[in-house]
């Protein structure tokens, strides 16, 4: 790798022993990092002006300047930049402001490993994303608008004095944007989680119901999209299909008998696999209307015209900001090759399953894959080698969708 093609990286902390300690841990990383290292958070805006970094991790509890000021200044004046807390025990009151501005938290002390795997995973976003202006637009989002219906609920239930956790949850997991946000920060060091969680009525559960309160009105974790917005892109499917897919992937990977955890990142990743639609909604109202009717008009994959106008496609878009936020690679890279998986040696095999349950989803709810954009590509099956068993994974889901329906009359 050459230098040029360093990701440079900005290390935040007063304590000089843990500089040190993070010198001597990635010394090997010499050759693929730059690494700069600031002892407070004033030194560390000296060196973002000098410009050209990829990433900061900081400490949160520091004289003068604390990480949710340095953060939120990064956020504001290099949003291109991934924001990373590197700490110990942090303050629910600081770690409440901390969730707006910081991508990822990792817990301190950490293994060597698991901080330069993470790290690692951040940094290799900047593959999806060539337009740096796309990827400061992603820097800066820390929520995804909901449906406004939904997200009403989500208030109402928490404010009654007759709350539930379990039912927050559910309606939680009925929403796109809210299901990415809550998991990314049950999976944060912040909460101390020891183990990864997928679903998120199991989140609402674990992070408890005061915690859950906090994020939603003080913190405003979620955000409503606009109804006018939302009609005028003809996103009202998008939810039902999102979960459907989720569904739908969940079925596959049990028939399949994966592991747990492959089953449990294979219903995440189906549930958020157009979270980019979202992005662009939110960000591009009109000139994403116009590339949903050109893909339309056309009868082109509505992905390759996103590509053409704004340079990424909406599945690379959301497993940007999955990779940013801390979810698991797997997932990331089932969202951003929902679409088009690459050879089977290339993903691990709950990429195919996505990509078979979103194919899938789209037949048995409309009988007419082309008219939606989306088919089951015999080629894509045989890089995958699961040409084989596509047949059976049509039925299995044609079943679960069936019992789906039944059980809501």
């Amino acid at each position: 790798m050459t230098q040029l093609d360093q990701c440079a990286v900005l290390f935040v902390d007063d304590d000089p022993r843990v500089l040190q300690g993070l010198r001597r841990m990635l010394h090997g990383e010499r050759r693929n990092w730059s690494m700069q290292f600031a002892a407070s958070g004033r030194e560390a805006l000296a060196c973002l002006d000098r410009g050209g970094f990829d990433a900061v991790v900081t400490d949160m509890r520091m004289p003068d300047m604390d990480g949710v000021e340095l953060l939120t200044f990064v956020m504001e004046h290099h949003p291109q930049v991934a924001r990373i807390v590197l700490s110990g025990e942090i303050d629910p009151s600081v770690g409440l402001k901390a969730v707006r501005c910081a991508h990822q938290f990792i817990a301190k002390p950490c293994e060597a490993e698991i901080f330069k795997n993470a790290l690692a995973r951040a940094l290799a976003l900047r593959r999806l994303i060539s337009d740096a202006r796309l990827r400061a637009l992603l820097s800066r989002l820390h929520n995804l608008p909901s449906q406004p219906a939904l997200y009403t609920e989500v208030v109402a239930e928490i404010q009654s004095p007759n709350a539930s956790s379990r039912k927050v949850g559910e309606l939680i997991g009925r929403d796109v944007g809210m299901t990415a946000k809550i998991l990314q920060l049950v999976n944060s060091a912040f909460f101390g989680m020891a183990r990864r969680i997928g679903n998120p009525q199991e989140a609402v559960v674990l992070l408890g119901y005061d915690t859950v309160k906090a994020l939603v009105l003080s913190a405003k974790i979620f955000s409503q999209m606009d109804a006018t917005r939302m009609k005028r892109l003809g996103l009202d499917a998008l939810w039902p299909h999102s979960l459907a897919a989720g569904q739908c992937a969940r079925t596959i990977s049990r028939a399949e008998k994966l592991s747990r955890q492959a089953q449990t990142g294979a219903f995440t990743a189906g549930i958020l696999h157009d979270v980019g639609k979202l992005i662009f909604a939110q960000n591009f109202t009109e000139s994403y209307a116009d590339v949903m009717q050109q893909a339309r008009t056309a009868a082109r994959p509505l992905e390759d015209v996103e590509t053409e106008c704004f340079g990424a496609s909406h599945a690379e878009l959301g497993a940007y900001l999955m990779g940013l936020w801390g979810l698991e690679e797997e997932v990331i890279d089932s969202i951003a090759y929902h679409h088009r998986p690459p050879p089977a040696a290339s993903v691990g095999p709950v990429t195919g399953v996505v990509y078979a349950a979103n194919a899938l989803e789209h037949l048995l709810s409309t009988g007419a894959p082309h008219a939606s954009g989306v088919c089951v590509d015999p080629a894509v099956l045989e890089r995958l080698n699961i040409a084989d068993r596509v047949g059976a994974w049509e039925e299995t889901c044609r079943r679960h969708l069936q019992e789906e329906i039944a059980r809501a009359e």
